[in-house]
C-alpha cells in the first residue's frame, strides 16, 4: 500500500526532530535549500557529526518569518500605480 503525501507528513509531525529529507517534505523546499540555509544559519539545525537534524518548532518559525501580509500586496501596487502617475502614464 502506497502511502499519500498528508500521511507522510503526519508521521513528520510526530517527531521533534528531523532529518533533512524529512524537514524537506515538511517545508516543501529543496535538500539543497536546507543544507544552505543551515550553513549560513538562516534556518537553526543541529550537526550530530556528519548528520543534520531539525527542530520543527525552529522551523516553524523560520516559515513564519517569511509569511507575507495582505496589505503588503496591496502597497506595492499603490507604489507602481504612484509611480506611473508620476511619470504622466
Amino acid at each position: 500500500m502506497m502511502k499519500d503525501k498528508s500521511n507522510a507528513k503526519d508521521e513528520v509531525n510526530r517527531e521533534r526532530y528531523v532529518d533533512i529529507k524529512a524537514a524537506s517534505r515538511y517545508t516543501s523546499l529543496p535538500v539543497k535549500t536546507l543544507y544552505e540555509w543551515s550553513g549560513i544559519g538562516r534556518i537553526p539545525s543541529i550537526k550530530i557529526g556528519r548528520r543534520v537534524l531539525f527542530d520543527l518548532h525552529d522551523i516553524d518559525k523560520v516559515m513564519d518569518s517569511f509569511k507575507r501580509s495582505s496589505d503588503q500586496y496591496e502597497k506595492t501596487v499603490n507604489k507602481i500605480i504612484g509611480a506611473l502617475q508620476n511619470n504622466g502614464i
